[in-house]
């Protein structure tokens, strides 16, 4: 094993996942000889810690979500035990992995089907800084345009999620429930009668215009700026998504990140806790958990540790 924080059989299939944009159960067990039924069991349990998701372009397959944007996810749920895993993550190991793949990832597909062009938009989204805007015209399962894994990994950073989706995509009711996932969240999404473009545009630098056929990547300014005038003028007009979901408020991070990143920004116990509004045991604990989980000997090297697994 790699140090990922999977056990064996979950890294053989994962790792086997990210050599094609998509697969079959069936064939992912020939690949990697081993019975159907166990190497099934294996891609249901990486679902579900979002290391794999249904293909966007084949019902029955599934496809590898891009290291950069699910091993950090992954890290974030088991350092502050959210996942059902028991494995530590070790972040010297999940840097070298995402580094490895990022080298031999396949270039930008401008003529790839919806597999390809997912893998290269979770790229993309994980080195956002700052914005993501997200125009969504249609709802195709499987596609990124809706995945908790973007949204998480945007709002994780600090970044604004912007969603823009056609007025009528909200009457499906898995679009209603995620729209009040979203604004659970603090990114309340927003609806226009009709949307004339499919595209992504991350940090105002580089735009992703989906086709019938393909995508087009934009990185000059050029093209970029028209696409983002267009984005913020739809956006203008949009209406709100309302639902039953609480919002978060925007750029507030739940309480055990904020005190880990105020920790690695030089702040004291007492500081933090008026910051946060909780008291001194409660960082002091959160921290501890986190240098357990994290296996750090010390506060800088959590945040050391914790900065290296995208969680500040």
């Amino acid at each position: 094993m790699t140090g990922l924080g999977l056990d064996e059989d979950a890294e053989a299939v994962y790792q086997a996942a990210l050599r094609r944009p998509r697969w079959r159960v069936a064939e992912l067990a020939r690949y990697l000889d081993r019975p159907e039924p166990a190497v099934g069991t294996v891609v249901e349990r990486l679902r579900a810690d979002g290391l794999l998701v249904t293909s966007a372009e084949q019902a029955a397959s599934v496809r590898a979500v891009e290291p950069c944007l699910a091993l950090p996810a992954l890290a974030a749920s088991r350092v502050w035990g959210l996942s059902a895993g028991v494995t530590r993550p070790q972040a010297a190991a999940i840097a070298r992995f995402i580094a490895q793949h990022e080298q031999s990832a396949a270039a930008e597909p401008e003529s790839g089907g919806l597999d390809a062009i997912g893998s290269l938009v979770e790229r993309l989204v994980a080195g956002a800084r700052h914005e993501v805007v997200l125009l969504s015209p249609l709802h195709r399962p499987g596609s990124f345009e809706f995945s908790t894994l973007i949204a998480e990994a945007v709002l994780r950073r600090g970044a604004v999620l912007r969603c823009l989706w056609r007025t009528e995509l909200v009457r499906q009711h898995s679009l209603a429930a995620y729209a009040n996932w979203l604004r659970a969240r603090g990114a309340q999404p927003r609806v226009v009668p009709t949307l004339p473009i499919n595209a992504v545009l991350v940090d105002r630098s580089v735009a992703v215009v989906l086709r019938e056929r393909g995508a087009v990547v934009n990185r000059t300014a050029a093209t970029v700026a028209p696409l983002c005038a267009l984005a913020d003028q739809l956006w203008a007009r949009g209406t709100t998504v309302y639902g039953g979901a609480t919002p978060q408020p925007a750029g507030q991070a739940p309480r055990h990140r904020r005190v880990l990143r105020l920790l690695a920004e030089g702040l004291t116990d007492d500081a933090i806790a008026r910051q946060v509004g909780v008291s001194v045991r409660t960082v002091r604990n959160d921290m501890a958990a986190a240098m357990v989980s994290l296996d750090a000997r010390s506060r800088f090297q959590a945040g050391v540790r914790a900065a290296q697994l995208g969680l500040l």
